[in-house]
């Protein structure tokens, strides 16, 4: 999904500029050199420290329609980090409260809802439905609009755009991770060949060239991961997903709302039924979008509607307060519903890893998982069902909305493919080195070593990731975006008078 330039901060091409400008006034200024490593200090620096240490004002946050779906990505991002730094540095957390404790005791962190902390795999499930709801919303707020050709316009572009905005920045990741490998910078863990830097210099082109026909196989569950990169293995699935998305709203755009949320629907029941979960995620996405504006419409007709004067006195009054009561009353029960919908898309969340079948309520739901999926992808089934639970609440419910849409979930949510990412050649880079340091100081084998041994990986590794993170949304990210927008517009068709 696209995201616009944000930064408040020096272009690439400005800064090279810079960079020229300072050079030059090095052969005359002996104190020129200091301004340059200074302002090489400066680039590396995150976005956000640099708009602080600006001599300027930074600009004010922009917020638009689907904003805080943007927070809400960008936290899922972290928590997946979360899950994979947890489960490589401290695997009992993974482990249900209480069980396989192995000589020490349980952490809080491992109860339902705080474990959601570092419960990366449903917010996979996460991405898919807000990726549907997010790729769907303009389109089908043309087709509301019925301005058909603005709508073919934006399908159009969107799709010429999506494979670039999708695999060029992860092929980047991937090689980068290869390159890594290959160089012995980064540990063998995702790969099992220990051939040389040569051998994985030509071997990450094929799992590039793998990785993009992995978009075909949009039925399968268990695609498998890609070396290097286990975590791009969604990134294929965006692809495929998105495309049949787009199909769908293309083929029932011409469709009364009525027929086309009804058929919308059918589509997702089959869906559902024949297995193909990641295409109901999507699918379910757009149908959240169709009631954002829906809901949009009937608060437009209500505030633009008649008052008419039916009673006087204090038989009104009485007849307002009555039905204002009623109102409250339908408004509070409404939105318990949805917090109850956010409760239980994150007691879902909090699936564990392995043993679930002994964990009370999860393995209720695991012993139900509907047909025809099998135990092996039983939560699976369920980790689609609650981010569509915490998705659909999370557009209802207006502080939600507020605390996503705060300067920390937005900045999340900015760098939030670049985190998804990146973040295992960081993990892989600095784990080797950290972890047999943090074990001869710390250690593992005490409940509170396990917990500090934790938390002091944390502070080391999450500061270098998300400067990592910032450099690759400026360096590759934004500038991927804006290729994709000018290769189009190099490519289209000009109008002719």
């Amino acid at each position: 999904m696209v995201i616009e330039d944000k930064s408040i901060f020096l272009s690439n091409s400005e800064l090279d500029v810079t960079f020229l400008t300072e050079s030059k006034k090095s052969n005359l200024c002996p104190g020129s050199w200091k301004k340059y490593s200074q302002r090489i200090f400066q680039w590396v620096l995150p976005s956000f420290l640099q708009s602080q240490l600006s001599s300027t004002s930074p600009k004010p946050l922009k917020l638009h329609e689907t904003s805080y779906l943007d927070g809400l990505r960008g936290i899922a991002s972290f928590i997946v980090f979360m899950g994979h730094y947890t489960e490589e540095n401290i695997g009992w957390f993974s482990e249900p409260y209480g069980l396989f404790e192995d000589g020490a005791a349980s952490s809080p962190f491992q109860l339902p809802f705080i474990r959601v902390l570092y419960s990366s795999r449903p917010m996979v499930h996460i991405f898919f439905v807000i990726s549907g709801l997010v790729l769907a919303f303009k389109p089908l707020t043309y087709i509301h609009s019925q301005q058909f050709l603005a709508f073919e316009n934006c399908l159009s572009s969107s799709v010429f755009r999506r494979a670039i905005r999708l695999f060029l920045p992860s092929f980047i990741a991937l090689i980068l991770s290869g390159l890594a490998v290959g160089s012995g910078i980064s540990d063998r863990r995702y790969t099992n060949f220990d051939g040389s830097f040569l051998y994985h210099f030509r071997n990450v082109f094929h799992v590039c060239w793998k990785l993009m026909g992995a978009s075909w196989a949009i039925d399968v569950l268990d695609n498998g991961h890609p070396e290097y990169n286990p975590a791009l293995w969604s990134i294929p699935v965006e692809f495929s997903q998105s495309l049949l998305l787009y199909i769908t709203i293309l083929g029932l755009s011409r469709c009364t709302t009525k027929v086309r949320i009804g058929l919308h629907s059918i589509i997702l029941w089959y869906c559902f039924r024949s297995g193909h979960l990641f295409t109901v995620e999507f699918l379910a996405g757009s149908l959240i979008a169709e009631l954002i504006l829906a809901q949009g419409r009937s608060s437009n007709k209500l505030s633009d509607g008649p008052v008419l004067a039916t009673f006087s006195g204090a038989q009104a009054e009485d007849q307002s307060m009555s039905k204002s009561r009623r109102c409250n009353i339908k408004q509070n029960m409404i939105h318990i519903f949805w917090i109850m919908n956010i409760v239980c898309g994150l007691f879902i969340s909090s699936w564990t890893n392995e043993h679930f079948a002994e964990v009370w309520g999860i393995s209720f739901l695991s012993r139900n998982t509907p047909e025809p999926y099998d135990i092996r992808n039983s939560a699976k089934v369920w980790f689609c069902l609650g981010a569509i639970q915490i998705v659909i609440a999370c557009t209802q419910i207006s502080w939600l909305k507020n605390i996503l849409n705060m300067s920390i979930p937005q900045y999340l949510g900015n760098i939030s493919f670049p985190l998804y990412l990146t973040h295992n050649l960081c993990l892989t880079t600095l784990e080797p080195r950290i972890i047999p340091i943090l074990d001869k100081v710390i250690g593992k084998t005490s409940f509170w070593g396990r917990h500090l041994f934790w938390i002091a990986g944390l502070l080391i590794y999450f500061p270098v990731i998300i400067i990592i993170s910032d450099l690759f949304w400026r360096m590759v990210d934004i500038p991927s975006v804006k290729f994709a927008h000018w290769l189009e517009s190099k490519s289209t068709v000009k109008k002719t008078s």
